[in-house]
């Protein structure tokens, strides 16, 4: 026991040299928010500027559109003067408030594994994994709100429940063949089409993707009109193999608003900051309010009882937004809810 005083210390490896918790962050698959974030150009070009002239949170901005007009036709000239006019509407986008953060103590992390930087970039990570699972479930809640309950196609092979169109599993390797018929039934627009399916679409997709011209069945020549995204919040019952929601490009959008005070960068006197921040995973800028104060951390490290404490609050504002579509009934939409039944 000659050397027990001058035993080696516990040795701790850098955080930054392994990725034994790289998994416990993991990201998921947010195919519904990414859809609606593709598609806002298309369907709303002017959406920058549409979110530009909100200006405060109690400005109302709303999108005119024009009502489809049938006119009648008649046999024969006559001259009666025509009293036909067109109507208008708008469309005001409902906007959700969205808002999360996080506490660092910088003094915290002097000799500590973990540095400033390396914790801070972690819980922004969070935060983005936070928001982006939201914006996926509301992106989800919104498609299935909007689901077209009149579906025009008369030879359409399939029963609907619920607004869903049942596919039985004879179907589902000809079913995104029917489907662009059945939009072209319904008079829309089926050489562009958008579906967000749950993950097992993918497994399915995949599959019949590669049933090519040296299968016994060909069954790629389906796949062309399609842009394929999945995500994790499209739920399904025991019943059925995957859910899916299809519909014309230019369908769907998203739009975010961030407050005045952070556009400004404003300052207070007691250490509070307002600042704009990009989240990159997230796809756009979010408001930041940044306060800082002397605070009792004590219960965290020795010698905190008046430390340096600082909060970062993270906020903005989204919405969802279809295209309008009543032409057929007023539950007409653009949305088609799809579930590929297991028999």
């Amino acid at each position: 026991m000659a050397y027990a005083a001058t035993v080696l210390d516990e040795f701790r490896l850098s955080y930054d040299k392994s990725n034994l918790d790289a998994y416990t962050h993991r990201m998921s698959s947010y195919g519904a928010y990414a859809t609606y974030l593709k598609d806002t150009a298309n369907l709303i070009p002017g959406a920058q500027e549409l979110v530009a002239e909100r200006r405060t949170a109690g400005r109302t901005v709303s999108i005119p559109i024009l009502n489809r007009k049938t006119f009648t036709t008649n046999a024969v000239r006559a001259c009666t003067a025509k009293t036909d006019q067109g109507t208008s509407a708008f469309v005001t986008p409902s906007w959700t408030t969205v808002e999360s953060g996080f506490m660092m103590v910088p003094s915290e992390h002097k000799g500590n594994n973990i540095s400033y930087q390396t914790a801070f970039n972690h819980l922004a990570n969070g935060i983005e994994r936070t928001f982006l699972t939201d914006a996926d479930t509301d992106a989800v809640t919104d498609l299935i709100a909007s689901l077209n309950a009149y579906i025009g196609a008369e030879d359409n092979p399939f029963t609907v429940t619920a607004n869903y169109l049942q596919v039985p599993l004879a179907y589902h390797d000809d079913f995104f063949n029917q489907f662009g018929a059945i939009l072209m039934a319904d008079d829309l627009p089926s050489d562009n089409i958008n579906i967000i399916g749950s993950p097992r679409i993918m497994a399915m997709v995949n599959y019949y993707k590669n049933q090519g011209v040296g299968n016994s069945a060909n069954t790629t020549f389906q796949f062309g009109p399609y842009n394929f995204a999945y995500s994790n919040r499209v739920t399904i019952s025991t019943a059925y193999l995957g859910t899916a929601y299809g519909m014309p490009v230019g369908s769907l959008a998203y739009l975010s608003w961030v407050d005045e005070d952070a556009k400004a960068g404003h300052k207070s006197g007691d250490g509070k900051e307002w600042y704009v921040q990009e989240l990159p995973l997230l796809g756009h800028n979010v408001g930041v309010l940044y306060q800082s104060t002397c605070a009792d951390k004590s219960s965290l490290f020795t010698g905190g009882q008046a430390t340096l404490t600082e909060s970062f609050s993270f906020s903005f504002d989204r919405a969802f937004v279809t295209a309008a579509d009543a032409i057929a009934t007023p539950n007409a939409g653009v949305i088609y809810g799809i579930e590929f039944i297991k028999t």
